[in-house]
């Protein structure tokens, strides 16, 4: 086949992209920008699941076991089934392997107590098959390599909700190398071998030894016989099982971030995990925001008037809104909201997204504050940021960013009303974003900041420790850039 070129790097560890005869085949459409090749007279055809030559002739198969029973959890809701950040566990875990787009198909082996919710849950993706699973891990393992057919083979749990991409790739990479993988990290606790779990009978070198966690993933055949000649009855991984077969297992590197959920402890750590989630935000440069319209809430000052300003460079109109402002807006007032918008809308006919960087700070001691303080700082901080979301009427694709704090984590002494309502914020916006599927509904959570607001409680702070509010700005702008990106809540810190 002659080739007008080919470049020879891969646009990700997965996919090549090729240019044959000025076709442009391109496998994973958020990295490039079509009009680009389009331009110059190429033909543009998409393949969604162009797997690079090393996947090329291999069919892969993933199996997420999750037909546990919820013993060591505590309850009568097994862990792969309680909510983690608004969704279910096990449905994290295999959005990222849908998300990675290279499986042919996703076995879910499952309690035969769940099985037809699962299915239910499932029913939209074509890939999926839900399967019974056995009385133990070994069991209902095997039961899944059985359903399956593949060459490659990925077993994880779904209790691992926080599997990279990466950690996927590498798995399938180095199964086809070696034909046996196991993903591990090292210890930075100290090891200690007890016979009897009451005397030390040893303290090996820590160095040398790893926890493993999941994915595991081997040749098709190789974990298949091994299952089915081994002489192990209750083994709590598949590793083991091939290496009782004689096979070497080689090591991929995972991530102290790919915890287990098996308590609830774990549990509150994968909330705080999720919370505390930042997505990467790559600025598109050939993104336009010109002709959009977005409306600031809090555009008089602060963040909100560098956002307005940045607007007006990108040719998008920024629409200021605050008590200084024509038209006011009053924040405490639902009235006074649903007028402004339903003017805003009859002189614009769309609205492409509203930021909320409204914000009202006061450091006193809550015993001392009085009641229309505490009113303001929850309607200004909180319900009228609602209000807003709710009044906006944005088109869809469009865009709600709403302003939190750092305080949002924690609450802080003489100011514990304004946490509670910036921490009320990111809860709100994760809400939304999984109910108004339409849009691109997300949070910033940047640290202190040096605004006419922050100097007004703190005057004698020093302002080299805080972060420069055009730094925010431009993270909002690059944000509204993102057409599918939703649910995030992304930190902003000081370099």
């Amino acid at each position: 086949m002659e080739l007008d070129f080919f470049i020879n790097t891969k646009i990700n560890q997965y996919f090549y992209l090729i240019i044959i005869k000025k076709t442009v085949l391109i496998p994973y459409l958020k990295i490039i920008n079509i009009s680009l090749f389009k331009n110059i007279g190429y033909n543009v055809s998409i393949i969604t699941n162009l797997k690079c030559s090393m996947y090329q002739k291999k069919r892969l198969s993933a199996i997420l076991l999750m037909s546990g029973n919820g013993e060591r959890f505590s309850s009568s809701t097994p862990k792969q089934f309680s909510y983690l950040s608004g969704q279910k566990i096990y449905l994290h875990t295999l959005n990222a392997f849908l998300r990675i787009n290279l499986f042919d198909e996703i076995i879910l082996v499952c309690h035969e107590d769940w099985i037809e919710q699962v299915k239910e849950e499932t029913s939209s993706y074509p890939s999926v098959q839900v399967i019974k699973g056995g009385s133990t891990r070994q069991q209902s393992s095997f039961l899944g390599i059985q359903k399956a057919h593949c060459d490659i083979v990925v077993i994880h749990d779904a209790a691992r909700p926080f599997v990279s991409e990466k950690i996927i790739s590498e798995n399938i990479e180095n199964a086809i190398k070696h034909k046996a993988v196991d993903t591990c990290i090292p210890s930075t606790d100290t090891i200690i071998h007890s016979k009897d779990l009451f005397q030390i009978n040893d303290i090996p070198l820590r160095k040398n030894y790893l926890r493993g966690q999941t994915p595991q993933s081997f040749e098709y055949n190789v974990i298949y016989n091994a299952h089915k000649t081994t002489t192990l009855k209750n083994s709590t991984d598949d590793c083991s099982i091939a290496l009782q077969a004689g096979h070497k297992i080689f090591i991929v590197n995972g991530s102290e971030f790919n915890i287990k959920i098996t308590n609830k402890l774990d549990l509150f750590i994968a909330e705080q995990l999720f919370r505390l989630n930042t997505t990467k935000i790559i600025h598109k440069k050939n993104v336009s925001l010109k002709n959009k319209t977005y409306v600031v809430i809090g555009g008089s000052g602060g963040i909100g008037k560098f956002v307005c300003s940045l607007l007006l460079k990108e040719n998008a109109t920024a629409i200021p809104l605050s008590r200084s402002t024509t038209p006011s807006l009053d924040l405490t007032n639902f009235n006074s909201i649903k007028e402004v918008f339903k003017k805003i809308f009859q002189e614009y006919n769309h609205i492409d997204g509203i930021v909320n960087c409204a914000g009202l700070f006061l450091v006193k001691p809550f015993q001392q504050m009085e009641e229309e303080e505490i009113k303001n700082i929850i309607s200004i901080n909180f319900t009228g940021l609602v209000y807003c979301c709710h009044q906006a009427n944005i088109k869809n694709g469009g865009h709600i960013i709403n302003i939190s704090s750092s305080s949002c984590f924690k609450g802080r002494k003489l100011y514990g009303v304004y946490s509670a309502s910036k921490a009320a914020i990111i809860n709100f916006t994760q809400a939304l974003s999984e109910e108004m599927l339409h849009l691109n509904i997300n949070a910033i959570v940047p640290q202190r900041t040096n605004t006419p607001m922050r100097k007004k409680n703190f005057p004698l702070e020093n302002p080299s420790l805080l972060l420069d509010p055009k730094i925010v700005a431009k993270k909002i702008i690059e944000v509204l850039k993102e057409k599918k990106l939703t649910g995030t809540i992304i930190e902003i810190k000081k370099d």
